[in-house]
């Protein structure tokens, strides 16, 4: 993300349907900030080159190649996995 010191200013007029216009506003104020902050961010965001992978699972995805697994074997691994913590919190609402 840019800091201050690197940003200018854009004038845009942004043409928005008025339910589009609320989503933006609700959005912004839960994360903290008002509308042209929030979509400062979303254009800085999609300006970007998008991560790979590796920079976007860090380790776990360096795990998974270290582990020599095919991706067919962690999709059924990652399947069971699922399946498992469902019923345990099935399990857990049955108590």
């Amino acid at each position: 993300m840019a800091t201050p010191a690197q940003t200018i200013d854009l004038a845009l007029t942004l043409r928005l349907s008025a339910q589009a216009r609320q989503k933006l506003q609700e959005r912004a104020a839960a994360s903290g900030t008002d509308v042209a902050g929030y979509v400062s961010t979303i254009v800085e965001q999609n300006t970007q080159k998008p991560l790979s992978l590796e920079e976007i699972s860090g380790p776990v995805y360096r795990r998974f190649l270290d582990s020599g697994l095919t991706d067919e074997q962690l999709s059924e691994e990652l399947e069971q996995a699922k399946h498992e913590m469902r019923a345990e919190r099935r399990g857990r609402r049955a108590s």
